[in-house]
C-alpha cells in the first residue's frame, strides 16, 4: 500500500464538511455529502476506474481487468452523524480505494473482479439507518405507509428505490473494514478485531402513569406522581441488565415528563429503553422480566415495542480467512461482536460477509474526538489487501 496516498485521500475527501467544532457534518443527502462524492468520483475517473452512482447517492467502483464473471464487494459508508469524526465509515471507503489502487499498480492477478461500494445514509435520516445498503439489497419495507412520503423529501420515488436494487448472484462475498467504536482493542493492545456478528437492537417505550394536579395546592401525601416511581424502576432496569454477559447492553436513552411544567404534577413519565445483544432470546427475556416486575409492583404502565432488528452472525469461512490473513502479516487479533449496526449487516442476508475492526483510541466514536492511530489504520488496510489476495 501507499500509506501517504491513503492518508491524504482520507484526510482530504473525508474531511469535507468539517465544522467550527472540528467535527464533520457530512450528513446523508446533504450538500457536503454530494461534494465529497463528486470529489471521490473525480479522483477515480482520473485513474481510469469504472464508476456508477445510483439514484440515492451510492457510488460503485469496479476493477475487473481480466473480465471475471464473479466479484468480491468491499466498502463502507461516506456519510457521518452530525458533528462526527473522520474515521467512522470513511475508513472502509478509503481503505477500499487504496486496496484497488495497490492491486492495480502491482498488476496482481485475482480470481474475482472487485467492486468498491460507497454507501449513503448508513448513519440514518428520515429513511432510517443503513438506507443505502438496505436499498441495494431490496430490504426496504414498502408496506410502511410513510415510506413513500419520506422519500419525497429527497426527491425520490418508489421507482427510484426499486431501480437501485442490484443482483447479488455474481457477488461471492462482502468485506467491510471499520473502526471498532469501542475500547476493547485499544485497551487490550490488539491489532485487529475479527467480527463474528452484529448485535440485534430492540427498543421499547415505557410509560409510567400518575395523575396531573396543581403543584402548589396538592400536598405530598395526596400525590400520584410517576416521577416518584422512577428510581425503583431504573434500579430494576440496571439490575436486570447486570444478569447478562457481554455484549449485552441496556440504555435508557431519554426520559420525558408530561406535561413537563414547573407548576404541574406530571401525569406521565416516558422512558426510551434500548437493549442490544447477539441473543434475541436474552433480549426477549429481559423485557419479559421487566414486564413482570412492573405488574408485580402494581405500577400503572404501558410497555410498547418500537423497533426490533435481530442480530446476524457473520460468515465463519470469511472469518477464518481474515484470521489467516492476520497471521500472514503477523498481526494480533481477537474474535468479537459488533455492538453497532453496519452496512455489512444488510448484505449478510444475501452473501457471505465479514468485518474487520481496528482500534479506536479510548473507544470514542460519533465525536470530533474520534481517533485511530495511523499505524493502526495502515495495519487494517494491509490486512484488507491481504484478505483480497487470499480470497
Amino acid at each position: 500500500m501507499n500509506a501517504e496516498r491513503f492518508m491524504n485521500n482520507l484526510k482530504t475527501i473525508a474531511g469535507i464538511g468539517r465544522n467550527d467544532l472540528n467535527g464533520i457534518d457530512r450528513l446523508a443527502f446533504s450538500p457536503y455529502y454530494y461534494q465529497a462524492l463528486k470529489e471521490l468520483e473525480k479522483y477515480l475517473k482520473e485513474r481510469d476506474f469504472q464508476t456508477r452512482v445510483d439514484a440515492i447517492g451510492n457510488l460503485f467502483v469496479t476493477y475487473n481487468p481480466d473480465n471475471k464473471d464473479e466479484f468480491i464487494m468491499l466498502g463502507s459508508h461516506l456519510d457521518t452523524v452530525k458533528n462526527g469524526g473522520l474515521y467512522d465509515g470513511a475508513l472502509g471507503v478509503f481503505a477500499g480505494l487504496e486496496a484497488l489502487e495497490s492491486i492495480k499498480e502491482k498488476g496482481l492477478k485475482l480470481n474475482y473482479g472487485l467492486i468498491l461500494a460507497v454507501f449513503n445514509a448508513e448513519e440514518g435520516s428520515e429513511m432510517g439507518g443503513t438506507f443505502g445498503s438496505r436499498t441495494i439489497c431490496g430490504r426496504n419495507d414498502f408496506s410502511d405507509k410513510g415510506f413513500e412520503e419520506r422519500l419525497k423529501k429527497y426527491d425520490l420515488t418508489l421507482e427510484d428505490i426499486r431501480a437501485c436494487k442490484i443482483n447479488f448472484d455474481n457477488i461471492k462475498a462482502f468485506i467491510e473494514l471499520h473502526i471498532e467504536q469501542g475500547p476493547t482493542l485499544y485497551n487490550e493492545s490488539i491489532d485487529i478485531g475479527v467480527v463474528n456478528g452484529i448485535v440485534g437492537i430492540t427498543r421499547y417505550d415505557l410509560k409510567v402513569f400518575g395523575e396531573s394536579n396543581h403543584a402548589g395546592t396538592t400536598m405530598m401525601k395526596y400525590r400520584n406522581d410517576p416521577i416518584k416511581k422512577l428510581p425503583k424502576i431504573i434500579k430494576e432496569l440496571f439490575d436486570l441488565a447486570d444478569e447478562y454477559e457481554d455484549p449485552f447492553v441496556m440504555t435508557i436513552g431519554d426520559i420525558k415528563v408530561v406535561p413537563g411544567m414547573y407548576n404541574v404534577i406530571p401525569r406521565e413519565a416516558n422512558l426510551f429503553i434500548e437493549v442490544r445483544d447477539m441473543s434475541q432470546d436474552n433480549i426477549n427475556k429481559f423485557f419479559e422480566k421487566l414486564g413482570k416486575f412492573l405488574s408485580d409492583e402494581k405500577f400503572d404502565y404501558s410497555l410498547e415495542k418500537m423497533i426490533e432488528k435481530p442480530s446476524v452472525k457473520l460468515d465463519k469461512n470469511i472469518m477464518s480467512l481474515i484470521e489467516k490473513s492476520a497471521q500472514d502479516l503477523k498481526l494480533s487479533y481477537k474474535e468479537m461482536s459488533s455492538g453497532a449496526g453496519h452496512d455489512a449487516k444488510e448484505i449478510s442476508h444475501l452473501v457471505p460477509t465479514g468485518m474487520i475492526f481496528v482500534p479506536s483510541v479510548d473507544g470514542i466514536s460519533h465525536s470530533p474526538k474520534e481517533y485511530t492511530k495511523e499505524e493502526d489504520l495502515e495495519k487494517g488496510v494491509r490486512l484488507l489487501i491481504e484478505f483480497l489476495k487470499n480470497i
